[in-house]
């Protein structure tokens, strides 16, 4: 049974494409069927150190950054970072993926949480920072939570 899609939504479709696109030229390494928001920044200095999984969302006003200026200036330090998205992850509104850091598999980040150290596979994180709330959880490939995991 094939879906017909209104206007609207073949536009926004369009448009989610097109931010992916903009970001892969850039260098930022995006899988299959990733959608960005266009208000979503994806790091502007150091793009190629971006790494985001397949079926991946980024929502509203989401940053990932890639970089670090304030340990470039330090001896033995490299400001320039790899961050990593795992596959089937939803980052929230307003979330911050903090630089280095690496987010597993089927990962939901809260809206507004700041990610400032690494998170394993199948679980929730809320807050500032960030703090494993469930464990065990598994999201479809359209960002949606199948199941919930067990709170911790």
């Amino acid at each position: 049974m094939q879906m017909e899609f209104s206007i609207r939504q073949r536009l926004s479709r369009y448009i989610s494409k097109s931010i992916v696109l903009y970001h892969r030229m850039r260098g930022a390494h995006i899988g299959k069927n990733c959608t960005i928001s266009k208000s979503a920044i994806i790091d502007r200095a150091n793009p190629k150190g971006v790494h985001i999984g397949d079926n991946t969302r980024i929502l509203i006003d989401a940053m990932v950054i890639a970089h670090d200026y304030s340990r470039g200036a330090l001896e033995g330090y490299n400001m320039w970072c790899e961050t990593y998205i795992g596959k089937n992850c939803v980052i929230g509104g307003r979330a911050m993926i903090m630089p280095g850091v690496k987010i597993g598999d089927h990962v939901y980040v809260g809206g507004g949480a700041i990610v400032s150290r690494s998170v394993p596979d199948h679980c929730i994180v809320v807050g500032n920072p960030a703090k494993i709330v469930r464990k065990g959880t598994v999201i479809s490939d359209r960002g949606q939570i199948i199941i919930k995991g067990e709170k911790i």
